[in-house]
């Protein structure tokens, strides 16, 4: 047992797009970093025959800039040393066939992972003893450098900080973003990583994890919820019952901000190459017949990082099968799906697909759909007469003059659409496994709450369903979701869709959970100590978060 009533707990939920670390009791996480790392080659460089870090030689850095390039001893022959948290992020632009290990949420690198805490450790001033009468000192992110200049001092790798002041005095809680329905040993395997990270690299004097599902339901003041969590990788539905998450119920959907960014891209490029599906695809024709040229055809979606300098050839090559290129272009995907230019989502009903029936590999639309294509642009066009976006490197993407423009703007009515365009879905006689994994969000509800045998438990579930998650960013999408749901469940289940206007809320909710959570003074009994961790072992101390 640890009882750190005198001591703050010190709170980290590493997501798969974005990671935020802060002091318990504090309303919201003093840092977000991107969920990567850089790994520091140095003299050594890594062998083709390394997986998933083995044999790696050098050292983890944080947090990354998606702005330019990473240092130079990050670079080998063959890869450069960007390493994201999950593999979800993987190189490729997407192209790479997602795995179920990464759509779990099971870290693939625990090095970058820690690497990331350590950083929060610097820039808290965790490790120091006088923070508490000098107050915390931030530290800034590092500031751009030109190609080839030393690096920063502030830059510092993980020995180097380890090393700060001292040992540390507040218990860790580490919020754990793994599936409910992963095989047992799975999660296992990375509960104990994650412990052994946090006591003898973290140097935790106590240290708790805890489910993002939970955590999320306790921010909103709930122990019973149907927590529903439209992140970065995916959409997933979590039953909570009491506190614990249950197994059955929880279930998952490809549908999220990754897959609407995918989508995104591939209309202004042209084609759709996701998860091994590669399909032509044109609408920015006139009624999307395709007689026009996506506005990235050529050169594609430009990053960032690449025009701030020009790069060698060889190494520009490197940097473009580097999972910085794919974090960076879903990064200005995602800044342009939240621009002003996005329409709300309609709340009584979407009408038409966005995409849907027009633009396929050459061919036109079905006649019935250019004519409510059509009596759609002249209603628009009354409203307004042109919409423009400029990406970053000054593409401008006309979003009123074609129909793939318009729908651009109707991005978000994806996430509840019951058919999907047929450029997304792969080109074969059986989709029935594809559709089964991209369910809309309403039908995913539908789908957790009837694997709940228990009638009484089901109505209590249906009348506390809480929205989190970062894609959550999207205008009236709690109004929507009750609206779809009132189309799939009885009329004699009353339910309530529960979502805070706050979108610092809604978006840091399983962190303010945490945050809540380690302030209560019962739970100061829960912690597990680390004089615990080293009589049990690891194995042993998974006891406690069975959940």
């Amino acid at each position: 047992m640890y009882c750190g009533d005198e001591t703050g707990a010190f709170i980290g939920d590493v997501g798969s797009h974005t990671s935020r670390f802060g002091y318990g009791g504090e309303d919201c996480p003093k840092v977000v970093v991107p969920s990567a790392a850089y790994l520091h080659y140095g003299d050594g460089r890594k062998t083709t025959n390394d997986n998933q870090g083995n044999g790696r030689r050098g050292k983890y850095s944080a947090p990354v800039s998606l702005m330019r390039a990473p240092p130079d001893d990050c670079f080998s022959e063959e890869e450069v040393g960007f390493v994201p948290i999950y593999q979800s992020l993987n190189a490729n632009n997407g192209k790479n066939r997602s795995t179920g290990r990464a759509d779990a949420g099971l870290i693939q690198d625990i090095d970058a992972w820690t690497a990331l805490w350590e950083y929060s450790y610097q820039s808290l001033c965790v490790r120091g003893k006088g923070k508490h009468i000098m107050g915390h000192k931030y530290q800034a992110e590092p500031e751009l450098q030109p190609e080839g200049a030393a690096p920063s001092s502030r830059s510092k790798t993980i020995s180097s900080q380890s090393a700060v002041d001292g040992p540390i005095d507040h218990p860790l809680l580490a919020v754990d973003s793994t599936s409910r329905n992963i095989p047992a040993k799975d999660q296992e395997q990375q509960w104990a990583a994650m412990l052994e990270a946090m006591f003898e690299s973290l140097s935790a004097p106590a240290a708790y994890l805890a489910p993002s599902p939970m955590l999320s339901s306790f921010a909103y003041g709930r122990q019973t919820a149907l927590v529903v969590d439209v992140g970065h990788t995916g959409s997933r539905v979590t039953p909570l019952v009491d506190g614990y998450c249950l197994s059955s119920g929880s279930v998952t959907s490809g549908r999220g901000g990754k897959w609407l960014g995918d989508v995104q891209k591939s209309v202004l490029e042209g084609v759709w190459d996701v998860n091994g599906v590669v399909n032509k695809w044109n609408g920015w024709g006139k009624g999307g017949g395709g007689s026009g040229a996506p506005p990235c055809r050529d050169g594609g979606i430009v990053p960032r990082y690449l025009l701030a300098q020009r790069y060698p050839d060889d190494r520009l090559g490197v940097l473009k099968r580097s999972s910085l290129q794919s974090m960076t272009i879903h990064e200005a995907m995602y800044e342009m799906m939240t621009s002003p230019h996005v329409l709300p989502l309609e709340v009584g009903g979407a009408g038409a697909t966005p995409f849907y029936g027009y633009g396929v590999s050459g061919e036109t639309a079905d006649e019935d759909n250019d004519v409510e294509m059509e009596e759609k642009k002249d209603e628009e066009d009354e409203e307004e007469d042109e919409d423009c976006y400029a990406l970053p490197d000054g593409t401008i993407v006309n979003l009123s003059t074609s129909q793939a423009g318009r729908d651009l703007r109707r991005l978000p009515e994806l996430l509840f659409s019951e058919t999907l365009p047929s450029f997304m879905q792969p080109q074969s006689n059986d989709n029935s496994s594809y559709s089964e994994s991209m369910l809309p969000l309403q039908k995913l509800v539908h789908k957790s709450l009837t694997q709940i045998l228990d009638i009484d438990l089901r109505k209590e579930l249906s009348s506390n369903i809480i929205v989190a998650g970062g894609a959550y960013l999207f205008p009236n999408l709690d109004k929507r979701l009750s609206a779809e749901l009132s189309k799939v469940l009885p009329s004699s289940n009353k339910y309530k869709v529960i979502a805070s206007k706050n979108s610092v809320e809604n978006r840091y909710s399983a962190w303010i959970g945490g945050s809540i959570l380690s302030s209560l003074g019962s739970f100061q009994q829960l912690w597990l100590s680390k004089k615990e961790y080293e009589e049990c072992g690891p194995l042993l101390s998974l006891q406690r978060f069975k959940n």
